[in-house]
């Protein structure tokens, strides 16, 4: 019989792959999305039950969910867009979204719980990012995430839930949208235009979303409580590697505006991680390089900018 998973913000990007990915390796997964909100295709296939709820509001004895489950991840979280992350009001509600989580995880006797943060967290300690590195939120939303954080590995203790936290560097896909400077850079350099962009000094990673699902997978099978997995590729390049990688991928003829754009702040963010943990207790070795992700990636946004054309 098919072990049972929970996992919260399951129709946003991670979680929706995180749930297919689930589903696939036999577990049945009972993924909360919002009601009204519009399901992923990744959220329809086998071993996977929708279940509409806010969870912020929600009376969490009514939901219908297993009893017993072997984790409960904890994706869900308002104000992503960066108009509404410097909203003090609107991320403090996220710490307390993530309490009801928690709860939630103890009343159908979770053991595990699994919250993700990023490397956006710490971008500004001026070192890799592992356990000991001092968290530098810059934000209301990176400051409601290291709160949540402490919060809820608080709260599973008293609960005796399993608490594991991971942080995540950049992550890239073949259908992943969005305003970044790997899909910015594809996009102009596919209509034949130059991209302008700063200098390219941050020392950055960048990780396959395939890598990622299977990172939490085996974050939630072999890892160990009050763990602090980074998941990523663990190149920790400077930003313009990649950005000159995938140009040359295109035509190593096209110009790029590299230094066209001067940098914002003194002091750069840094965004580059430290696998030790997470390989030592999971068994976990990114499998996908730079190099041939970006290039589906490249051929994906290629496809999409021709639909649109025909359109």
């Amino acid at each position: 019989m098919a072990e049972d998973v929970i996992i919260t913000g399951a129709s946003g990007f991670v979680g929706s792959h995180v749930a297919a990915h689930l589903a696939s390796n036999g577990y049945h997964v009972h993924a909360l999305a919002l009601p009204g909100e519009r399901i992923p295709d990744a959220l329809c296939g086998e071993g996977i039950t929708v279940v509409r709820a806010d969870l912020a509001t929600c009376d969490i004895h009514a939901l219908v969910l297993p009893k017993d489950p072997v984790c409960l991840f904890h994706f869900a979280w308002a104000g992503v867009a960066p108009e509404s992350r410097s909203s003090i009001e609107e991320q403090k509600r996220n710490v307390d979204l993530t309490l009801r989580a928690v709860e939630l995880a103890h009343q159908q006797g979770a053991k595990r719980f699994v919250f993700p943060g990023s490397t956006m967290e710490y971008s500004y300690a001026g070192t890799v990012i592992n356990r000991s590195t001092p968290p530098t939120p810059q934000d209301a939303y990176g400051a409601a995430k290291i709160s949540a954080r402490y919060f809820a590995e608080l709260l599973c203790r008293q609960h005796g839930i399993d608490f594991l936290y991971t942080v995540i560097s950049g992550i890239y896909a073949p259908d992943r949208l969005g305003s970044n400077v790997i899909t910015y850079t594809i996009e102009k350099l596919l209509a034949g235009e130059r991209p302008s962009l700063t200098k390219l000094e941050q020392l950055w990673d960048y990780v396959h979303i395939d890598d990622v699902v299977r990172a939490f997978r085996l974050v939630m099978e072999r890892g160990k409580n009050g763990g602090f997995y980074c998941i990523g590729h663990g190149d920790n390049w400077p930003l313009h590697n990649y950005i000159y990688l995938i140009r040359d991928l295109i035509d190593p003829s096209l110009p790029l505006g590299v230094g066209d754009v001067p940098y914002k702040d003194e002091v750069m963010p840094m965004s580059c991680v430290d696998l030790s943990e997470i390989e030592r207790d999971t068994g976990y070795e990114p499998s996908i390089d730079f190099k041939d992700g970006v290039a589906s990636m490249i051929e994906a946004v290629r496809r999409r900018m021709g639909q649109r054309s025909e359109n």
